[in-house]
């Protein structure tokens, strides 16, 4: 039960090191969340982003990332939400993928 909190609690009680904002790990949960699920195009361009702003390497990123990727793959098989946490993930997750979406098809003419 430990870990499923873990994330959260890297997010609030660590200052960065690296400069990062706690808003910026967001994406190391969404990152992992979708990793976890075998969704490789969220969770590659989840990572680009990381990436990008230079916290992908981070260690709080990358316990963040295997935490989210725990409950992305426990998730893809059961469907079950068993804490507030893993709730707050899959609301994240849920909202990056619509973006993404948006963003895709809003240059698409059908």
């Amino acid at each position: 039960m430990k870990w499923k909190y873990l994330w959260l609690v890297l997010l609030f009680v660590f200052p960065s090191a690296s400069g990062a904002e706690d808003e910026d790990y967001k994406i190391c949960a969404i990152g992992g969340y979708f990793s976890g699920a075998e969704d490789k195009f969220l969770s590659g361009l989840a990572a680009h982003l990381a990436s990008k702003k230079k916290i992908l390497t981070n260690p709080i990123c990358v316990a963040v990332w295997k935490n989210a990727y725990t409950f992305g793959a426990h998730h893809s098989k059961t469907g079950k939400i068993e804490s507030d946490a893993e709730g707050i993930i899959v609301r994240q997750a849920s909202e990056f993928s619509a973006q993404v979406y948006d963003a895709v098809s809003a240059s698409i003419n059908p």
